[in-house]
């Protein structure tokens, strides 16, 4: 609950920095007007009526007005690169172990040194 909390704060946060906000309310107002107008006409003439330009409601009004009287931001931006990090990590290799059981001589199991035993003769 609190990261989801987090993400939509930083989100609206967001949405207002960089005036993502007012579009969002023009297009609340341009759903608005299609109803209100597919009340009274054919919704596809509502569409039209609404996204025509002669018939702007005042929340509309509002929205040009607002984004007409704020300032312009352009961000300058630079052809150099920032890199914020760099971590470049070791590989990781995985290796056998080392050790061996107790006994063990060699890794396929133990060796025999003594001579093989011969069948005794038959008389």
């Amino acid at each position: 609950m609190r990261r989801t909390f987090q993400i939509l704060t930083l989100s609206f946060a967001w949405l207002c920095a960089n005036g993502a906000l007012w579009d969002a309310v023009q297009v609340v107002a341009w759903g608005k007007m299609v109803r209100d107008y597919s009340r009274i006409m054919s919704f596809s003439q509502a569409v039209k009526k609404t996204f025509d330009g002669s018939g702007a409601c005042e929340i509309c009004a509002v929205v040009d007005d607002v984004k007409a009287s704020s300032p312009a931001q352009q961000v300058e931006r630079s052809r150099e690169r920032v890199l914020l990090a760099l971590h470049t990590p070791e590989k990781f290799l995985m290796n056998a172990p080392a050790f061996a059981w107790p006994g063990v001589m060699h890794d396929s199991g133990p060796t025999r040194t003594d001579p093989v035993p011969v069948p005794p003769p038959r008389c």
